[in-house]
This record gives structure tokens, C-alpha cells and sequence, in this order.
């Protein structure tokens, strides 16, 4: 285990004395234990609860960020912010790192994402709704997420400005894909420097994939068109990132 790494869980050991249980298995490192927590937010009530939970740290961390699962089946099986694998959806991928690096560290990751994730658990289940801004969950949630983040107008300015990022990353001088007809240093210049300074390539590949498949969806499904010259920048984009 690397030094930086295990330093990471004697703090959060300290703090959420629970998480007891320290196991490495297939490069990865697996805390798990009883979390406990007290939280309240903005408006709304203070609660306290405990969980139990298994945080699988890779082995390329913090490149790739922590998975948190709750293994005693206390989170409901209607509630949709849980992957299929049963990983929990603590925010939109791009949003976890944002976050994340604001406390670069296990315990940082554990009190900004896990225990407000938890603490609104515990809240919808007593009150049936969200006490934060709901979004979407999974690929439609990401959608979402960068049209309310740079303000965009549809999803195909999503998929443009995705596209552009993932082919070309940050490039001042080139016309925005956001179809404004100016250049990115003078339209969404600074929140492209920002999300793009956040993304691994990993991160920005999935996120691609992500968006590409909603478009898809709704195209099949004959909610929007797709132009052209974007469909061909797309596929330009597939054949060179085999």
C-alpha cells in the first residue's frame, strides 16, 4: 500500500472510527466498516444515522476516485440514485471530481460526497423527496449537468461541446461549439479551461460516451437531428480513439 495512501486512512480512520476494516485485493484497497454521521444541510434538519460501507480505493487513486457501496441493503431498492453494480451515485462523475478536489483526500471524499449522499438518503426516505437540486441519474443526468453548468440550450449543443473538448481540449482561438459564433476566449472560454482541467482522458471519454449515447436515443427516437457536420466530427472522433 503506498504511504500516501495508507497516511489517507489512519485520518479517516480517526475521524469515522467505524470504517475499521482495511483489505487489498486485485490492486485495489477496500475500507469498509460502519459509518456514522450527523449532518444537516441549509433549511432543513439535522439527522444522524450510520451506514455500512465498503469504499474500494484503485489502485491508480487519485487519478480514479474512490467507489462507495452500502452492503446491508438499508438503501431501498426504488431509490435511483444506485448503479446496477450497486455502486452509489454520489454525483455526476465531472461533479465527484470538482468536489473532490476541493479536499483532495479519503476523508475529504467521505464528508463532501458519501455523507450528504447518505444524509439525502435519510431524508427522502422520510419525506419522500430531495432536499438538494435533483438531477437525473446516469447518462441523462450528465446531459443535464453541462447543459445547466454552461447554460447550453439542447442536448446537441451538449454533444458538440463534449465533441469539441475531447478532440481538441481547451483551444482558445477556435470557434465556440456552442454555436454562438464566437471564439472560446471571449464565449465559454473560463468554464472550459475549469472542466477541462478537471477530466482525466478516462473521465472525458466516458463523458463523450455518455452524451453520444443520449443523442442517439433521442434521435432514434425522432426527438432531435443531428447536423451533419457534427455526426461527422463524432465519427471522426470514434475511429481515432479506437
Amino acid at each position: 500500500m503506498q504511504e500516501e495512501i495508507s497516511n489517507q486512512i489512519t485520518e479517516l480512520q480517526n475521524t469515522h472510527q467505524g470504517l475499521s476494516n482495511v483489505t487489498e485485493k486485485d490492486d485495489e484497497i477496500i475500507v469498509s466498516g460502519s459509518l456514522a454521521f450527523e449532518a444537516s444541510a441549509d433549511g432543513f434538519e439535522t439527522i444522524t444515522s450510520a451506514f455500512d460501507i465498503e469504499l474500494i480505493i484503485p489502485f491508480d487513486y487519485p487519478k480514479s476516485l474512490p467507489r462507495a457501496y452500502e452492503t446491508s441493503g438499508e438503501i431501498a431498492r426504488e431509490y435511483e440514485h444506485v448503479f446496477d453494480d450497486k455502486k452509489l451515485c454520489l454525483a455526476v462523475p465531472i461533479e465527484e471530481r470538482r468536489i473532490f478536489q476541493l479536499v483532495p483526500t479519503l476523508l475529504g471524499f467521505v464528508n463532501r460526497l458519501l455523507v450528504p449522499y447518505l444524509y439525502g438518503y435519510c431524508y427522502w426516505r422520510e419525506h419522500k423527496e430531495h432536499p438538494f437540486d435533483e438531477s437525473d441519474h446516469g447518462p441523462r443526468g450528465i446531459v443535464q449537468y453541462y447543459r445547466e453548468k454552461l447554460e447550453l440550450d439542447d442536448d446537441i449543443a451538449v454533444l458538440s461541446v463534449i465533441s469539441f473538448l475531447y478532440e481538441h481540449g481547451y483551444r482558445g482561438h477556435h470557434p465556440c461549439p456552442c454555436g454562438s459564433g464566437a471564439k472560446v476566449r471571449n464565449c465559454h472560454g473560463n468554464a472550459f479551461r475549469d472542466l477541462y482541467s478537471l477530466h482525466t482522458e478516462g473521465s472525458l471519454r466516458n463523458d463523450f460516451m455518455d452524451v453520444l449515447s443520449t443523442c442517439l436515443e433521442r434521435l432514434e427516437q425522432g426527438e432531435i437531428q443531428i447536423p451533419d457536420p457534427l455526426f461527422r466530427q463524432v465519427r471522426r472522433i470514434l475511429n481515432s480513439k479506437k
